[in-house]
């Protein structure tokens, strides 16, 4: 549940990925993230 509330809080203020678990290494996907992300904003200008 504590995690679960630190992911809403997070989405809640405009995070656009959230990685809320005990055990999380937030680097260890950092580029496969990034590259997700960056992807999705260049589809939503219509830059893909």
């Amino acid at each position: 549940k504590e995690f679960a509330g630190y992911e809403k809080s997070a989405y809640g203020k405009g995070f656009l990925m959230v990685s809320a678990t005990p055990l999380t290494r937030s680097s260890y996907h950092a580029g496969d993230d990034f590259a997700r992300l960056r992807s999705a904003r260049l589809e939503k200008l219509g830059r893909a």
